[in-house]
């Protein structure tokens, strides 16, 4: 057996290393991160690493594994080492720059495409980020046309590839601006965002992982509040009467975005709860001006 082949492990002995390795780095769900990026090396479902165990990896490859494993040590989100993250029926790239999709997120995202049905509409996504929101719509919804903003250019990068991998570019037209300012249409019949809301106390009890994603994606001022007042105060601008408001809210803010909805003129206010039981998306329809 020559040097090279001396140095062989299999599968299973070298997703173990990782796995140990990541404990010992004090890095949660280890387990999970190991499989992860092994399954990316081999360029295989995370299933394959169980149903082929004993196939061999060299040495090339376990170098390329410790270094992934070396930078998810040092906290580096998984999402940005393997490039791309599920979100509903899509698969989306990510990277430096751009807020990774939660799975809380899909839970808005499924309120919208059930309040709303297939008919042919116009729908605003603002703060849209990687895009997930509005290419996921676009995707599952071929009759909707869709708008998203968002003040980031590194973040529309990803949303424009993403538009494009998923096959909805010419039903998702992306804006760089802040929120829907330089946004040329009709008045829209759904109006969906999932803005920063996290207050100071809440970004600073944050992972260590979240430090490599934007900042300003996350913060929502002192109260985590400032982009609702803002967007509701405003909406009317783009949303036409009857129109319906869609929007993602953290811990403990579904009763005060409620109340800026109720005295912002919206009615029929609803929550949904996450999988945790927090109310997570309040929806809000737009009162129609009264004639006579």
């Amino acid at each position: 057996m020559n040097a090279v082949m001396e140095q062989n492990i299999t599968v299973r002995e070298c997703l173990q290393n990782g796995i140990r390795f990541l404990k010992a780095s004090g890095v949660p769900e280890a387990r999970i991160s190991a499989e992860y990026l092994l399954a990316y090396l081999l360029k295989q479902p995370r299933v394959f690493l169980y149903v082929e165990s004993s196939a061999q990896l060299g040495p090339e490859l376990q170098d390329e594994y410790q270094r992934l494993l070396d930078r998810r040590a040092r906290r580096v989100p998984v999402q940005y080492l393997v490039g791309t993250v599920p979100f509903r029926n899509t698969t989306l790239h990510v990277g430096p720059g751009c807020l990774i999709p939660r799975p809380e997120t899909e839970i808005l995202a499924d309120v919208v495409l059930r309040t709303l049905g297939p008919e042919p509409i116009r729908v605003l996504d603002v703060g849209t980020g990687s895009g997930n929101i509005a290419v996921s719509l676009a995707v599952e919804r071929p009759a909707w046309h869709v708008v998203a903003t968002d003040v980031s250019r590194s973040a529309l990068r990803y949303a424009e590839q993403n538009a494009i991998e998923n096959g909805v570019e010419n039903r998702v037209r992306f804006v760089h601006t802040d929120l829907w300012a330089h946004v040329q249409t009709d008045a829209f019949d759904g109006f969906i965002s999932n803005p920063p809301y996290l207050n100071e106390r809440e970004l600073a009890a944050l992972e260590p992982e979240v430090s490599f994603e934007p900042e300003e994606a996350l913060w929502g001022s002192s109260d985590g509040l400032y982009f609702y007042r803002k967007m509701i105060s405003g909406v009317r601008e783009v949303l036409r009467p009857g129109g319906t408001v869609f929007l993602e809210v953290g811990f403990d803010q579904a009763d005060p975005v409620s109340d800026l909805l109720r005295t912002g003129g919206f009615q029929r206010i609803s929550a949904v709860r996450d999988y945790a039981g927090v109310k997570r998306v309040v929806s809000a329809q737009l009162k129609e001006v009264s004639r006579g």
